[in-house]
């Protein structure tokens, strides 16, 4: 019995020490204490710089293109088609050959007023002789020189009806319509050709009655299509209707379009963009940095590692480009790829440093030894 009690009383004790044991590691250990937190990774987010540069408010209109210079040509002489020398969608100069017509008839007639022309120029020659020795009157020499300017006219006439036989192109065009075919009859009537000029290109567009007070005659714009990608044609404010109309509140302008290389043509669909006011050195950002929030725009910058949520101050604003007002200056980075779902104050890895202001922290992931830490 004696035995058996001091066997238990040494197996308490011992558990006793090594309970002790066991605590005394712990602590040594740090085991029992409040695990830290583990820290969320950052998101990888796509920067770019915010930049200094021009940009425009611009009135952005749909519209098509037409000429202002458009004729149809018809014959000042009547005769029988000889010979056509253009088609449809021939470019032609000013005073170049469109068709002849059989000039013959017309030939004989300037040859006989020329004729007739020459031999009353020698008749007043010899009667001028002798006025000039007092042979005739006074009266007998203004005959003979009202008869020689008659002579002079007519043979002036069937020369212009001479030349007339040939139909020559009054401006610089494309033929757009032909209406003759060779061997025909035509006459004064007789519609030959339509021909537009290129040079003389305009769109209209109606603008609504607000902007009367900032569109003016010289404005700068542009002229797109998406027929021609990629391509842009410098045009000006023409002309603008000060009446406003009633029914749909808009005014007329005419934009004139300049097209040297003759690439766009009447009846193309285009987009007129007038420019009324311009801002040579506004803080510029891509306009893919704009976060959408219900109706509020946001913008996100990056600032110790940490993406920073801007309410958006925006400006004027192209189809790439918007301009900020405020919030943030002249090589701030903006976030452009990754702000979706982003949540303010949240960790970011920018995937291109080297657009981050010098100084600039750039989070990382977590060590090994960190990780090593926490588990």
């Amino acid at each position: 019995m004696l035995s058996g009690c001091s066997s238990d009383g040494e197996t308490d004790t011992a558990k006793a020490e090594d309970d002790s044991t066991k605590t005394e590691q712990t602590a040594e250990n740090g085991e029992g204490q409040k695990r830290p937190e583990k820290r969320a990774d950052p998101v990888p987010v796509q920067v770019a710089s915010v930049t200094r540069g021009p940009i425009a408010a611009t009135l952005a209109f749909n519209s098509t293109l037409e000429t202002e210079s458009t004729v149809d040509l018809y014959p000042q002489v009547a005769g029988q088609v000889e010979e056509l020398l253009v088609e449809e969608g021939d470019h032609v100069k000013a005073g170049d050959p469109l068709v002849r017509i059989d000039e013959r008839e017309w030939r004989v007639d300037a040859d006989e007023a020329r004729v007739n022309l020459d031999q009353q120029t020698a008749e007043f020659e010899r009667t001028q002789s002798l006025f000039e020795r007092n042979l005739i009157n006074q009266q007998e020499f203004e005959n003979a020189k009202f008869q020689l300017e008659q002579m002079r006219l007519r043979y002036d006439r069937a020369r212009i009806r001479l030349d007339h036989a040939t139909v020559r192109a009054p401006f610089d065009g494309v033929v757009s319509e032909r209406d003759v075919q060779v061997g025909a009859r035509v006459g004064n009537s007789t519609r030959l050709f339509s021909l537009v000029s290129l040079q003389d290109m305009v769109a209209r567009v109606f603008v609504p009655g607000r902007y009367l007070p900032i569109v003016a005659p010289g404005q700068l714009a542009t002229i797109t299509s998406d027929f021609l990608p990629d391509q842009e044609f410098e045009a000006w404010v023409k002309r603008i209707s000060p009446v406003i109309d009633p029914q749909s509140g808009t005014f007329k302008v005419t934009v004139g379009v300049k097209n040297p290389d003759n690439t766009i043509v009447p009846g193309l669909f285009v987009r007129a963009a007038i420019t009324t006011e311009e801002r040579p050195a506004a803080l510029l950002a891509p306009k893919r940095a704009i976060v959408y929030d219900g109706g509020d725009q946001f913008i996100f910058t990056v600032k110790d590692g940490l993406a920073k949520r801007l309410p958006l101050d925006a400006g004027f604003e192209t189809a790439d480009i918007i301009e900020i007002r405020s919030g943030l200056e002249e090589g701030d980075p903006v976030i452009i790829l990754g702000q979706t779902g982003l949540k303010d104050e949240a960790p970011v890895k920018v995937v291109n440093p080297d657009l981050l202001p010098a100084g600039e922290q750039v989070a990382e992931t977590q060590t090994s030894e960190e990780s090593a830490e926490e588990s």
